[in-house]
């Protein structure tokens, strides 16, 4: 920076004679001091571009006496955040009641209740605020968003989502903790598996309790507490054991859900014979959505899976950690892919010379949903045993003019033969795959025959382009676990590989809600008395400024003498009060409800973890989500 040369008003030679031998120090002075003044005035400016460029910044901050965040208006998300300064929160690493009600007293809303009211977080009814939590999803440049508002949840996406077919087979698979000294052996595996079948046919199945201790304590679904490095490796290690031999042991086992371990929980289970359609909506853990995810399943009407989603065994809480069932906004449609009329190019090319020489028809036409039952999901499950989750997209679909043309069961296996121990019907149940199957369509008499595409999704044009692996439909069922390459599946490694993924044959316009509180049309839920304090009697006392209530006084009504039959007269002297003659003693009445008013149960957990997770953990990026 150059100097600057200061003019300084003129002298008498007095003056002058005195200040001549300094004059050079006060130039040197002046100038120094001008530079530093410069300097702080940059570095202020740098700061304060740093909070509005830093993520997550409050406006202001926020007074070490106040109990509450900082709000503070986000543009990216049109909407207010609550921010709490470090140092400011009790456990920074979990949420706060006040960071879900982020709405409360915000200007303009008359809530006129201090923060030290026990209160505060209630209507002027007294009932309970309830969370206001948003976030979001991407895939290949396409944004779901994940909200809950008034216990009322909603996934919003795009139009016609694509999905793959798959179908559980009827086991869990479990892994070993690293850490253990402890495992079964490879040839050990078969009497584990029956070791806990016992009680089933106890001639048939022999009870090992060594080998079930080991399979309870040292074996276990995903646990995000434990390190499983072989997750997608060996099925098998090389250990120390207790006696500081090299043994080798089992990393994982696949148990029948009937199995001991699983405390019998599932001895009644209906048969999993049903296919579901799927697609992974989020990256790795989620974490522009993680917060929303968390709340939302913490709902006592959360993880509560319908009769379809049983049959296909979405109510295997070891394979689908956390769900919920979502219903269809109105208009929204599910569209089965049934061609344009040649079967031979409706079709997919299956070689690189048919894939030459024409292109695949294709024709998305609106199912009949009024001969399809349908249950649509959002669950949370991961791949292999690893503890990094991703949400799925689920459909389960049955087309009630056959309601048996999708069902499957292997006849084969530990599954199927305590299967149908306990229930012989299973028997009947179809023992072929279904590769290619018929759906009512609407404004059609007959179903239609479905066509898969060749494409990994109608979505992903050019993978490559994006530094994505693959473009093309994997074509059969089983674990996805090195897609493109090698002989990869299309789900997860608990899936028939003789089910198809059918890729895309099935789209679904996301636009999806439910309702996590009472029914809507429950007739004691938020009415007048169901406000804490009041909500213990029928009758309700209200109070009001007293005056004259609805006396017409319209020209056409006065000259026609029509008087107001539902006039309010509150008032001792039968006059309407003005803002500056009123009086100022309030009246009462009461309104009796006939019924005690409720309220909806709304879980606030306080484990919901909101420390940055994956990428956002990874990087501080103005525009990633920063608040709950």
């Amino acid at each position: 920076m150059e100097a600057v040369d200061i003019e300084l008003p003129p002298m008498d030679n007095e003056t002058a004679r005195s200040t001549n031998s300094c004059s050079g120090y006060h130039e040197k002075v002046l100038k120094t001091l001008l530079l530093l003044a410069v300097f702080i005035i940059c570095a202020l400016i740098a700061v304060v571009v740093y909070q509005d460029l830093a993520p997550c910044q409050p406006k202001a901050a926020t007074s070490k006496n106040n109990p509450l965040p900082q709000r503070f208006y986000d543009e990216n998300y049109m909407r207010y955040l609550a921010y709490f300064p470090p140092g400011s929160r009790s456990n920074p690493s979990y949420l706060t009641k006040r960071e879900v009600l982020w709405q409360a007293d915000a200007c303009g809303t008359q809530l006129n209740r201090e923060p030290s009211d026990p209160l505060f977080f209630t209507s002027n009814q007294n009932i309970p605020l309830e969370p206001a939590v948003t976030g979001f999803m991407g895939q290949f440049g396409t944004y779901r968003f994940l909200s809950m508002f008034e216990m009322m949840a909603m996934f919003i996406g795009e139009e016609k989502h694509g999905m793959w077919r798959f179908q559980e087979n009827g086991f869990i698979r479990v892994y070993r903790d690293k850490s253990s000294n402890v495992g079964i052996f490879p040839v050990e595996r078969k009497r584990a598996i029956e070791s806990g079948l016992y009680y089933v046919d106890a001639e048939k199945y022999t009870k090992d309790d060594t080998l079930l201790g080991i399979l309870k304590n040292h074996y276990m679904n995903v646990n995000p507490a434990l390190d499983f490095d072989y997750a997608f490796g060996d099925d098998t290690s090389i250990i120390i054991n207790t006696n500081g031999r090299r043994v080798e042991v089992l990393n994982w086992i696949d148990l029948p859900i009937y199995h001991e371990k699983f405390t019998r929980k599932y001895r009644n289970h209906a048969p999993i014979d049903t296919p579901a359609y799927f697609c992974q909506v989020s990256s790795d853990n989620f974490p522009h959505a993680k917060v929303a995810w968390q709340l939302i399943t913490a709902q006592e009407k959360a993880n509560k899976v319908g009769p379809l989603g049983i049959r296909a065994g979405l109510d295997i809480k070891e394979n689908f950690h956390k769900i919920i069932r979502f219903n269809q906004f109105p208009g929204a449609t599910a569209w089965a892919n049934i061609g344009q009329g040649n079967p031979e190019t409706d079709e997919r090319p299956k070689t690189l010379e048919e894939m030459r020489e024409r292109p695949q028809t294709v024709n998305y036409t609106p199912i009949d949903q009024n001969k399809v039952d349908i249950e649509i999901y959002l669950a949370e499950r991961g791949y292999s045993n690893s503890s990094v989750t991703y949400l799925q997209f689920i459909v389960v679909m049955k087309d009630t003019t056959d309601p048996e043309a999708y069902t499957y069961l292997r006849p084969d296996g530990y599954y199927y033969d305590v299967l149908v121990k306990f229930d012989e019907t299973a028997k009947d149940i179809n023992r072929h795959p279904v590769s290619s199957f018929s759906i009512s369509i609407r404004d059609e008499d007959e179903r239609k025959r479905v066509y898969s595409t060749v494409a990994f999704a109608m979505s992903n044009l050019n993978r490559p382009q994006f530094n994505l692996e693959g473009g093309a439909c994997p074509a059969k069922g089983g674990d996805l676990n090195g897609y493109p390459w090698g002989n990869p599946g299309s789900g997860f490694e608990t899936n028939y590989e003789e089910v198809i993924p059918v890729c895309d044959a099935i789209l679904i316009d996301i636009r999806f809600w439910t309702n996590l509180g009472d029914p809507l049309d429950d007739p004691a839920v938020k009415i007048g008395n169901s406000g804490i304090g009041y909500n213990s009697t029928k009758i309700a006392e209200y109070v009001t400024q007293p005056n004259f209530y609805g006396r017409f006084t319209d020209p056409y009504n006065v000259k026609n003498n029509i008087q107001n039959p539902d006039e309010l007269d509150f008032t001792t002297d039968h006059k309407m009060q003005g803002p500056k003659n009123h009086t100022d003693e309030n009246v009462t009445f009461r309104i009796d409800f006939g019924k005690i008013g409720t309220l909806n149960k709304v879980n606030f957990p306080e484990n919901i973890d909101i420390a940055p997770v994956s990428c956002v953990a990874e990087s501080e990026n103005k525009n990633d989500y920063c608040g709950p």
